[in-house]
């Protein structure tokens, strides 16, 4: 079998062109790969334990940690102990990074519109089908 024959390889090289596409749009934000994983998920969901932050991304822990410090820092994320487990911390989004979040994400929206826009909606709706199957998930 040939390298660009397997799913894998070829899966992984459109996820990086994706990702590097999408960080146009995020990137003048003064914002990271991993820091826009994380105030996308944050602005989709409450607070969030950073354990399940790193689920949601499929972010290490490592880079779980220098995201949440580096948005801390820029003051877009607010962190405090959950009541249930005091040693854990629910992360959320701050009025500014929720601005951000509201600013960046009609442009991801068009951004995704412009890439999809020579597919149908059957065929996406597939795509997003076939893509499911093949997750752990």
């Amino acid at each position: 079998m040939k390298l660009n024959d397997m799913l894998a390889y070829k899966v992984a090289m459109l996820s990086n062109d994706l990702s590097q596409s999408l960080a146009s749009i995020y990137r003048p934000f003064g914002l990271s790969m991993p820091e826009w994983r994380v105030v996308a998920t944050l602005g989709n969901n409450n607070a969030m334990l950073s354990k399940n932050i790193a689920i949601a991304t499929r972010l290490d822990k490592v880079q779980i940690s220098r995201a949440l410090q580096q948005l801390e820092n820029k003051r877009l994320v607010t962190r405090m102990a959950s009541e249930r487990d005091k040693r854990a911390v629910n992360v959320a989004l701050s009025e500014k990074g929720k601005n951000i979040f509201n600013e960046i994400t009609p442009l991801v929206s068009q951004w995704q519109a412009e890439k999809i826009k020579n597919i149908t909606a059957d065929e996406y709706n597939t795509f997003l089908k076939v893509m499911n199957s093949l997750s752990d998930e």
